[in-house]
């Protein structure tokens, strides 16, 4: 069977020139598929629609998958699965992914299937059902459209041995076309467990794998890591130190292999604090940064996201990873109903705490989160393409222009234009790339501008009447109704 895979192109607004992941649920698919199948791996974010068309034409697959993890890829994902029907009207469309499983009743025909939870083995049974007239109904873990109606086949039980996943067909392109976080490129991402034992109410992938937590052996990931020719990896698990014994013995592994690479990890403030000397080893075998998910600035923030973690945990932590060296990546939450003196005590404890990369995301409810179920009757749109935690989906204390306004204070208060200039240019006399450079002030420049903020609502909702400030003016205006969005304004 001739089988396409694809990630779709994000509509989200964020960091998409300054972080690039690879598409690793699809790159594993397809290393479980081949060589039995013929598999054709297609990144709409690098590669375009044009090799798209040429796929469908040239490669004429019998089965797409489509990867959907994200709420935002939402609409992107049915586009392409019309787009894929009125060309081929006879290639079996199934989507999965976290957004996907948590919501398949938004996935109606021209998709043919949903692939509901990990997707490694339904997804290959999928396809040799095809190919073998099986009866679909037969597979765990499907939501099928048929005639208009769904069914939903037995559930699959979860993988019992994650050590018996494919290896990962990876993607590979040409220098700067790739993956990459920031300057840290090229860039690989390695699984090595699934799940968290927390249960952050904002979190859909402890629900994803139903409240479970499932690692890798320290052999499986070392050997993968063999594998990778890439400077630079990302751990993707959701708590790399979930089981701080594994974790040591992985960092040993690398030790005495002689694997040199620079790492990113995912790690709970707490974690850090009460295993200090595991982090001493990582830095040790080439750990480079790590994510913490700080979310709130006092302890009252942390219990409402049930995040089960202290301000002072925040607070040791970032001052013992900043006295290794290591790069610490603070992402904070902003609830919709923040006030001026909320978004400055956000500014004034990421200013006197001396983090250098936060990143800021709006309260979102996302579907198949805790979260979501408190608190949908309040949504103010259904529409996906806003769920991308950069805008607001709940109803904000602040006028919506003000809102955006604030928060975008934050990004322009944590990171000067100045500085970010002058450390792109030491990385292009270094010899990275101009033009990746440009498009990553570009990135920058979106985050920091209300205007952009307010144009994706007003241009999914064109009866959107919302304000914003000019930057550089102490004046506000309103969008006339019938009116275009005004251009973003300029970053300061």
């Amino acid at each position: 069977m001739r089988v396409l895979l694809l990630q779709p192109r994000s509509k989200a607004l964020g960091f998409g020139e300054m972080i690039r992941a690879e598409p690793l649920g699809l790159e594993m698919l397809a290393g479980g598929l081949e060589p039995r199948h013929e598999v054709l791996l297609c990144d709409l974010r690098v590669q375009g629609e044009g090799e798209l068309r040429r796929a469908l034409r040239d490669f004429s697959p019998h089965v797409c998958g489509i990867s959907c993890s994200w709420s935002v890829d939402h609409s992107a994902t049915l586009e392409l699965a019309r787009a894929i029907k009125a060309l081929r009207a006879a290639t079996f469309i199934a989507v999965g992914g976290v957004h996907a499983t948590l919501s398949p009743e938004g996935f109606p025909p021209p998709v043919d299937a949903v692939v509901i939870g990990e997707g490694e083995d339904t997804f290959a049974e999928l396809v040799e059902a095809l190919e073998g007239r099986r009866p679909l109904e037969e597979i765990p873990g499907l939501a099928l459209n048929d005639g208009g109606e769904r069914h939903l086949t037995h559930p699959r039980p979860l993988l019992e041995d994650l050590d018996s996943l494919p290896f990962p067909k990876r993607l590979r392109f040409k220098r700067g076309a790739g993956y990459y976080m920031g300057f840290q490129r090229p860039l690989a991402l390695v699984e090595t467990s699934r799940g968290c034992p927390y249960r952050c109410s904002f979190c859909a992938v402890w629900q994803f794998y139903r409240g479970s937590y499932r690692a890798k052996s320290p052999e499986r990931v070392v050997e993968e890591l063999e594998r990778i020719e890439d400077p630079f990896v990302l751990f993707v698990d959701d708590n790399f130190l979930a089981d701080p014994q594994r974790a040591e013995e992985i960092a040993l592994l690398i030790r005495k292999r002689g694997i040199r690479r620079r790492y990113t990890f995912q790690a709970r403030s707490d974690s850090i604090v009460r295993y200090p000397e595991l982090l001493r080893l990582w830095r040790e075998v080439g750990l480079k940064g790590v994510f913490i998910g700080f979310e709130g600035v006092t302890d009252e923030d942390l219990r409402a996201l049930r995040k089960g973690s202290s301000v002072t945990d925040n607070d040791r932590a970032l001052s013992f990873l900043k006295g290794l060296d290591i790069d610490v990546w603070a992402s904070f939450i902003v609830e919709p109903d923040f006030t001026r003196e909320d978004f400055r005590r956000l500014k004034e404890y990421v200013r006197s705490r001396g983090v250098k990369t936060p990143s800021f995301s709006v309260l979102t409810p996302l579907p198949g989160t805790k979260l979501y179920e408190e608190r949908k009757g309040e949504l103010t749109t259904s529409d996906y393409d806003l769920f991308d935690i950069a805008h607001a989906v709940l109803p904000t204390r602040l006028p919506l222009g003000q809102f955006y306004e604030e928060f975008c204070g934050l990004y322009r208060a944590a990171y000067s234009s100045w500085e970010l200039i002058m450390e792109g240019i030491g990385a292009w006399i270094k010899g990275f790339p101009l033009l990746d450079l440009l498009k990553m002030l570009r990135s920058a420049k979106r985050l920091s501008d209300p205007a952009y903020y307010l144009e994706g609502h007003r241009r999914r909702h064109p009866s959107f009447g919302g304000t914003v400030t000019p930057q550089g003016s102490g004046e506000s205006f309103t969008w006339p109704q019938g009116r275009s969005a005004p251009r973003p304004g300029r970053v300061s």
